[in-house]
């Protein structure tokens, strides 16, 4: 082991690694992370279970329920309480009739994401000044890189990374790409800061992420890899800056260059 991790996040296994050069097996111990089941519960129905790294729980809550279009700001819930058993409890001040009413989309997430299919539609432009200079993207690449302890040790998570035009800042890691973007958007809403910025993250922008960004109307969204078709469209229709393929040495913009400055 190099460094010490908390234990709510990984457990720490006794392993045997194959060393094919040697032909041999040599004990070891790795780390490996915590998938933990929470369900939400809204005005006491039941609306879905998700699978989280145990951390930033009530970041993802909001976060999932605004790209969800449950709500559209901290205000609309009354009250939160998450118990030990890890069900969340969520009221909020208008009652709604929506669990049964809904559809959910299976997206092309490795651990079965889902997204409601509402979701899809009616997608404001992204208006806004904000611009960043194209090597400040690289820098905060170089940062998301250098910071993922986690991903380093158990090779196992997805990780995003948020440089608001105000100076806020959050980074988190988790099991699923989408969690990452839910929890960086509830972490935005619950600290009442500016989506003015840029989001990078680990995980390939097919529809439904480029979808969450385009919801909370962050205006330059980056990935270490790249998009689909159906997350170039959404970027385009929503005025939004597609970032792809990224690497210490450049990356490939594939919508609205426009908010790049050299």
């Amino acid at each position: 082991m190099q460094k010490k991790l908390p234990k709510k996040l990984v457990w720490e296994f006794k392993t045997k690694t194959y060393d094919a050069k040697r032909k041999l097996f040599d004990k070891s111990e790795k780390y490996v992370i915590r998938e933990e089941s929470y369900g939400i519960f809204i005005n006491g129905k039941k609306f879905t279970s998700v699978m989280l790294v145990p951390e930033y729980e009530k970041e993802f809550i909001y976060g999932f329920l605004f790209t969800s279009k449950i709500i559209d700001s901290v205000k609309d819930i009354k009250s939160f309480r998450m118990c030990e058993n890890r069900n969340a409890y969520i009221f909020l001040n208008e009652y709604k009739e929506f669990v049964d009413e809904n559809k959910w989309t299976v997206t092309s997430g490795c651990g079965g994401g889902k997204v409601l299919e509402k979701t899809y539609r009616g997608l404001e432009k992204i208006e806004t000044d904000f611009k960043v200079d194209a090597d400040e993207i690289i820098e905060i690449f170089k940062r998301l890189e250098k910071e993922s302890h986690l991903h380093s040790h158990t090779r196992c998570v997805h990780k995003s990374y948020f440089f608001g035009r105000d100076g806020f800042t959050f980074t988190c890691e988790d099991i699923g790409r989408h969690n990452t973007i839910d929890k960086t958007i509830g972490a935005i809403m619950l600290n009442e800061r500016s989506y003015d910025g840029v989001i990078l993250t680990t995980g390939r922008l097919t529809s439904e992420m480029v979808l969450k960004c385009a919801r909370a109307k962050i205006p330059v969204v980056v990935s270490r890899t790249a998009p689909s078709k159906m997350g170039i469209d959404i970027a385009n229709n929503t005025n939004m800056t597609l970032i792809g393929l990224t690497s210490t040495r450049g990356f490939t913009v594939f919508t609205n260059e426009f908010r790049l400055k050299c």
